[in-house]
């Protein structure tokens, strides 16, 4: 391993954390510079073919644009959420949601709990591509949560069912490679990678209250928290080890919602008066329906267009994914804040006007997003070499502890692409050779790169900013990150230790 050529390889990731953390600068000033510096990488130090300044920028200028455009379908997503939010704010519903809400429970704790961890979970395997935080955080700020622990609860409870994203996409097309070269099958891949997050799930209730109430948030709450965790983990053991990745993550996150709903109603939870969600006494304005709708909408059309147009038009997904995965997410979304205006009886005139200021709260995301997505693309493309040379340094370096670093190397794919599709996509031939090379089993290695993948989305420069700006936090994110790299320490840690004992102790067999 050649240490300055790992530190300059991971420098981009350093200028972005340095600058966001250090020195509490704003995504939005710091990612145009880290963009600069690995451009200047790209054309000396990492210009690894040798290739003319014209060379190089033909090469790296597709990447530029593709930023851009990937770019731009993120901040769709961003307006479609931001603006829902903005209705509800402009015509008072959003105080109809909160006693909506409270009617369920007036516990804040067990209101974080479904909205924050299990409402992700479903949204994730009825979309995924960044909807679950999106949706969530806007959601628990209309509930009277602090918008920087919004956005952290809502990325922290999308680590988890990010393993299989939208329909199992991210472990179906993720594991190819373990597949094609006939080591594993989904199934296999599934299930095994149920066996990390079912541990992820059963531990982040309580990172969640610690998160937002501190200590005392445990005060009677941690027979609910107990029977959130395990109910959970069970439902996605059972479902990844026996049903499928398909409908793992949207059926953990539907049940668990439901048996928690059941727990608060049979058992009920002991809620200190500081933890009691008061509802201002006041004259409903709207139904439960009607304040909700836009979200109600969206919790039936993201399954229903997921599952059901590949099933009616012939090679439908191929279809929903001309424009690329989150193209269509994006249009479900803006389709619901319409349906939802027009259930609030919200004329054009004034949705219009809402757009108009959303479209303002937006825009400059579209110069931090493109700029950290182009970082990501020249630091994976093969005429830098960037992302493999500080992948396969740690594998080099770690030897037979290599499936604990597996985890690390995940979430490092994740925290610079943004997607756990991406980072799998991208190591699972590495994680294969090295598993040859040391005589363990390639399926709880490729589990233990899936985890952290999921994990890694937890602190992606990308989905903070992008969760930042559907709440108008944007310029916060160093806050945000704060909190969720305290969150990603102790899950991380956790999965390199299962990641060990699967391969070493418990399944060295697995599969094989």
């Amino acid at each position: 391993m050649d240490f300055v050529n790992f530190v300059m390889a991971l420098s981009p990731i350093l200028v972005v954390l340095v600058g966001i953390l250090g020195f509490k600068q704003s995504a939005k000033r710091v990612s145009p510079i880290a963009l600069v510096w690995t451009l200047i990488l790209a054309f000396t130090y990492f210009n690894v073919t040798g290739a003319s300044f014209a060379d190089n920028v033909k090469a790296l200028d597709p990447l530029v644009w593709k930023g851009i455009k990937e770019g731009l379908k993120i901040v769709l997503m961003v307006f479609g959420a931001f603006t829902i939010l903005n209705l509800l704010r402009e015509t008072g519903a959003i105080d109809d949601v909160k006693s909506t809400i409270a009617r369920i429970s007036d516990d804040r704790r067990v209101q974080l709990i479904v909205i924050g961890m299990m409402l992700p979970i479903f949204l994730e395997g009825a979309a995924g591509a960044g909807a679950p935080a999106a949706i969530a955080a806007p959601f628990l700020v209309a509930l009277g949560f602090d918008p920087v622990t919004s956005i952290a609860v809502a990325l922290l409870g999308d680590a988890t069912p990010a393993s299989w994203g939208g329909a199992g996409l991210t472990t179906i097309n993720g594991g190819a490679a373990l597949v094609d070269a006939g080591l594993s099958t989904v199934s296999l891949n599934a299930a095994m990678v149920g066996r990390f997050h079912m541990f992820g799930v059963l531990i982040i209730p309580f990172i969640m209250v610690g998160m937002v109430f501190g200590k005392k948030g445990f005060k009677g709450a941690v027979p609910y928290l107990c029977f959130a965790g395990v109910s959970t983990c069970a439902v996605m053991f059972f479902l990844s080890n026996f049903v499928g990745a398909e409908v793992t993550s949207m059926g953990t996150g539907l049940i668990s919602m439901l048996l928690s709903l059941a727990y608060v109603k049979l058992v009920g939870v002991r809620t200190p008066e500081e933890f009691r969600h008061h509802a201002a006494a006041q004259q409903r304005k709207y139904s439960a329906f009607r304040a909700m709708s836009p979200y109600i909408y969206m919790l039936v059309l993201l399954p229903l267009v997921r599952y059901g147009f590949p099933a009616v038009v012939p090679n439908g997904f191929a279809v929903m994914c001309t424009f690329g995965y989150i193209f269509w997410v994006d249009v479900v979304i803006l389709v619901c804040g319409m349906l939802g205006a027009a259930t609030l009886g919200v004329s054009a005139k004034q949705y219009r006007a809402v757009c108009s200021r959303t479209v303002g709260n937006v825009l400059p995301v579209l110069i931090t997003m493109g700029s950290l997505l182009i970082v990501s693309y020249i630091m994976q493309s093969p005429t830098t070499g960037m992302m493999n040379l500080l992948a396969s340094d740690i594998a080099a370096v770690v030897g037979r502890f290599y499936p604990a670093a597996a985890v690390l190397i995940g979430s490092s794919g994740a925290f610079i692409t943004g997607t756990g599709l991406g980072s799998n996509i991208m190591f699972a031939q590495m994680h294969i050779d090295a598993a040859a090379s040391l005589g363990m089993n390639p399926i709880t290695i490729f589990a233990g790169q899936n985890a952290g993948a999921s994990l890694g989305n937890l602190i992606c420069p990308n989905n903070t900013v992008a969760a930042c700006a559907t709440v108008d936090a944007i310029g916060r994110e160093n806050e945000v990150m704060k909190h969720t790299l305290r969150a990603f320490a102790i899950v991380l840690a956790l999965y390199m230790v299962l990641a060990m004992l699967y391969t070493c102790v418990l399944f060295p067999n697995y599969g094989m």
